[in-house]
């Protein structure tokens, strides 16, 4: 993978499929970023909602998100990890992750799309 300059922005897309009330870990830069925005994005609305962030103070997830599962920011970590996925979750989530670097600060926008099935017997 080529290192884009640090003036540049990186864009990463990916799409995941879940079953609704199981567990998914979304990706969002490796190493870690030093600061990093988690945002999501109703199928059919512009509307993007901050679900979790790290400003290099520690990880804080928001607690208006309840209704996409239960979210959580693993310990040395950037990934949004969602446990009970609800119906709610599908859509379109957001990793903005900015990297200090000796250059300048590298910006990366992960985008994921996440798939939401019902589990059928």
């Amino acid at each position: 993978m080529v290192t884009p300059e640090p003036e540049e922005v990186e864009y990463v897309r990916t799409n995941v499929t879940v079953a609704a009330g199981g567990s998914v870990t979304l990706l969002c830069g490796s190493p870690p970023p030093h600061i990093f925005i988690w945002g999501f994005t109703k199928p059919g609305s512009d509307n993007n909602i901050a679900v979790a962030y790290n400003y290099g103070h520690g990880s804080k997830v928001q607690s208006n998100s309840e209704d996409l599962g239960l979210l959580s920011i693993p310990e040395n970590s950037s990934c949004l990890r969602i446990d009970d996925v609800q119906s709610e979750g599908q859509g379109m989530f957001t990793c903005q992750a900015l990297y200090d670097e000796e250059e300048g600060v590298r910006d990366t926008f992960y985008f994921t799309k996440l798939i939401v099935v019902e589990d059928t017997p």
